[in-house]
């Protein structure tokens, strides 16, 4: 829903009442709706409903241009401020050697310093297969050694069959 739509203006307002708030955002009172617009038009202003479900509806008189132009660049400001998550992946082998390990660590760790969700594949091949414990045992450490700043969401899967893949998903402590 755009802005404009957002507001009636003028001749769109009808309520036979409004509550009319001045330009200077003093209260002026409950008015019939005609009497309402007058007063707006002897101003050279529109009478904008902002308060539609309140009894009787909240309109106040003001530029309603100017407003639309001001409503815009605050939603673009707090579109800006937003930090959009994204999903990283990490892929992981069982015969993983420690030092790869602290290094993809070190890696998971600022993606989730950065608010992102991490999500952890470990792939096993050929007879690997057999060792999928090794595979939730590697999930488990990584899951204690990230314990301060992320969960585990959700359960850990296993998809697959001659070549498998367990997924994990860590996401920040304090929010998604």
């Amino acid at each position: 829903m755009s802005i404009k739509e957002k507001y009636r203006v003028n001749e769109e307002i009808n309520s036979p009442y409004v509550r009319v708030v001045g330009v200077n955002k003093k209260m002026i009172g409950i008015l019939p709706i005609k009497e309402a617009l007058a007063l707006a038009k002897r101003q050279n202003l529109d009478l904008v409903e902002v308060s539609p479900s309140a009894n009787p509806p909240v309109c106040k008189i003001m530029d309603y241009g100017k407003f639309i132009y001001e409503q815009k660049i605050k939603e673009r400001k707090a579109r800006k401020k937003q930090h959009q998550t994204e999903m990283r992946q990490i892929r992981f082998s069982i015969k993983i050697d420690e030092h790869d390990y602290e290094t993809k660590l070190r890696r998971i760790k600022k993606f989730l310093m950065n608010r992102d969700r991490v999500r952890v594949i470990i792939f096993l091949k050929g007879r690997e297969v057999l060792h999928k414990n090794r595979a939730f045992e590697l999930i488990k450490r990584m899951q204690r050694d990230l314990s301060e700043i992320a969960t585990l969401e959700g359960n850990i899967k296993v998809e697959g069959e001659t070549r498998l893949n367990v997924q994990a998903t860590f996401v920040p402590k304090g929010g998604k």
